[in-house]
């Protein structure tokens, strides 16, 4: 009989486990690893970067000779012919007969002025390599691959922008999950706290001891605190599909398992750390950087329209039919033009290529105080929820011995449902204010290190936390 118990309760179990589902925990390292696993943006940044890496290259190419392969045919209608004045062969020939010694002189040779010879036949077929290697533009090729080389790197800094702004926006999901999830459990504990509450003030009304509107006063606590603790479930409920959605999850619950957490002052450089890293890693403000170099080759690609272009070109016959005995088998130049005057076309080019490199610098300086301004900003709001976490771990010891005091009192009919409900409330303010002010510090770090430009430390810097605020 007991091994035929054991058996139903093993296969009850069974059921059991496989009707319902249970919620899934991820660590913030494994919902990393799932967003940059998954998200097509990644892969559309990168596919950008290489179009950049290969027109990098292709401007490379401008510096060679180029080599290539002509054919050709041509058709005219008629043979391309030419005069040739024969009025000298006449008269020398005519002139010498007449010399001649002999009794009878002879007579003068019929010949015509001028004759009529085939230069090139009305139709031909030419096969020739040519060459023409550019020695010397100006600039204009160096300007070409400074472009190039400029638009890779804003390619490469828009990889990383897309890496940390993902990154970022997940950790934001999913910290903020972690933060209505450790508020649920407050407002669970308060729940249940006001559920006993309401079942003393039961008991001592029915014996007497309670007036009714103090048993009305607990019931009425113990319905704002169900209130309140759904209305937090439901948000909870939001802040999970964002996540499930951005690392592509197919659980039908997930837990963030990585706590929150407040990181000590002297754990955590300084300030002007921060401002001069997002200075020198920030991607966006790279990819602002890299303008001035974008604007630089547009300033040496206008200097180059005042300068000779200088070319060296060579062509060689490979095959032909038909083609005229005057053309040469291969010959080889030097090719020079300089634009002499084109209605101030490019001297006005050039001034506003001019202009806009140095828009580009005042932009970049402008960029570069604005980045180190949002650092400061961020670094405060860091520093004070740090303070607030501390001054709440104060007060949270304070409100836990007020509570009990007021429920002892309470007990002893010295004290009123409304001083426990307000004991329980100041405690729980406590608890939620600790939760509040570690969510805020670490979005706070979240943002400076963005914003720092090493998004990717952020797990370092998590590894130094002093405390989880679970607040058992």
């Amino acid at each position: 009989m007991k091994k035929y118990l054991h058996l139903v309760f093993i296969i009850f179990l069974f059921v059991f486990t496989n009707h319902f589902s249970y919620a899934s925990e991820v660590s913030y390292e494994q919902a990393l690893e799932r967003l940059y696993g998954s998200h097509e943006s990644i892969a559309q940044s990168e596919a950008d970067l290489k179009e950049k890496e290969y027109l990098k290259k292709a401007a490379l190419g401008l510096y060679s000779p180029r080599f290539s392969v002509n054919a050709a045919y041509a058709y005219f209608g008629n043979d391309l012919t030419m005069d040739v004045d024969l009025t000298h062969v006449k008269n020398g020939i005519n002139g010498a007969l007449g010399n001649l010694p002999i009794p009878l002189p002879l007579p003068p040779l019929n010949i015509p002025d001028t004759m009529q010879q085939v230069v090139q036949k009305d139709q031909f077929f030419t096969l020739n390599a040519t060459m023409l290697w550019p020695v010397f533009t100006g600039g204009k090729i160096f300007a070409a691959n400074k472009l190039a080389t400029a638009n890779m790197n804003i390619a490469k800094a828009g990889v990383k922008v897309r890496h940390d702004e993902l990154g970022a926006s997940m950790a934001e999901k999913y910290f903020t999950l972690r933060f209505v999830k450790d508020v649920i459990k407050v407002k669970e504990e308060v729940r249940d706290s006001m559920q006993d509450h309401y079942n003393k003030a039961l008991k001592l009304e029915k014996a007497g001891m309670l007036a009714k509107v103090e048993r009305l006063h607990a019931e009425m606590a113990l319905s704002e605190a169900e209130n309140s603790l759904n209305t937090s479930i439901r948000e909870a409920k939001l802040a999970e599909s964002a996540l499930k959605s951005m690392i592509n999850s197919t659980e039908d619950n997930i837990t963030p398992s990585t706590p929150l957490f407040i990181i000590s002052e002297e754990d955590i450089e300084s300030l002007s750390y921060f401002q001069d890293m997002a200075v020198s890693s920030n991607a966006k403000l790279k990819q602002v950087q890299e303008g001035k170099n974008v604007a630089k080759a547009g300033v040496i690609n206008s200097v180059s329209s005042f300068i000779p272009k200088i070319n060296v070109f060579g062509m060689a016959n490979i095959y032909d039919y038909q083609l005229t005995s005057m053309s040469p088998e291969y010959m080889v130049g030097v090719q020079m033009s300089l634009n002499v005057f084109d209605g101030l076309q490019n001297y006005h080019q050039f001034k506003a290529s001019k202009q806009t490199e140095e828009s580009v610098k005042l932009m970049t300086l402008r960029a570069e105080k604005d980045i180190q301004t949002l650092v400061e900003q961020q670094y405060i709001t860091m520093q004070n929820a740090r303070e607030d976490y501390m001054a709440s771990l104060k007060s949270l010891a304070f409100t836990e011995e007020y509570l009990r005091a007021r429920q002892k009192a309470f007990n002893q009919g010295m004290a009123t449902s409304l001083d426990v409900v307000d004991a329980e409330l100041a405690l729980s303010n406590s608890k939620m204010s600790a939760i509040t002010a570690a969510y805020k510090f670490d979005m706070a770090l979240l943002s400076m290190l963005t914003t720092s430009g090493i998004f990717d430390s952020f797990e370092t810097y998590r590894a130094r936390a002093f405390v989880e605020p679970g607040l058992k």
